[in-house]
């Protein structure tokens, strides 16, 4: 459907562009998220699918970190979770000015211990998190269950 507007009505095509590349974007999520049911223990689908979770900074951090922790770690995924770390880690201001504070210094947290780089903030950082959690939470309860969810099905032995 979406193809054929694409033809017919050119005053719309970048919108119909756009259109078209949500839907692969919503289909490719789709097979790969079925590709790791089928597979948890490949990290590759879970790199996929934290390209396809930007800008959305804690879910991309889930899936690179599962990306390399399973049985068959997906070693690419090391350089690819530094794109998320490496704004986070330097002073970028339109990189954190995207996330709020508590999520920020959990994902600068775990850049700084992954990267090993600003170790002298690791602290702060830590503190930073720990002491904006609880109003993180109050604010945002219903944003906190998805990935509160996919981390404790995730534990399961």
């Amino acid at each position: 459907m979406m193809a054929l507007l694409y033809e017919t009505v050119p005053a719309f095509e970048d919108t119909w562009i756009e259109c078209l590349g949500d839907l692969g974007r919503y289909l490719s999520r789709h097979w790969y998220s079925k590709a790791s049911d089928k597979a948890p223990t490949t990290g590759r689908f879970y790199h996929h699918l934290a390209i396809l979770a930007r800008p959305t900074a804690l879910k991309q951090l889930h899936y690179y970190t599962k990306s390399l922790c399973v049985a068959i770690p997906f070693s690419s995924a090391r350089e690819s979770i530094m794109t998320l770390f490496d704004p986070v880690l330097s002073s970028n201001q339109n990189q954190q000015s995207r996330l709020a504070l508590t999520e920020l210094a959990f994902v600068r947290t775990h850049g700084i211990m992954f990267s090993k780089k600003s170790l002298e903030n690791l602290d702060s950082s830590m503190k930073e998190f720990v002491d904006g959690l609880d109003n993180h939470i109050a604010r945002s309860t219903m944003r906190w269950l998805e990935p509160g969810h996919m981390n404790t099905t995730e534990m399961k032995p």
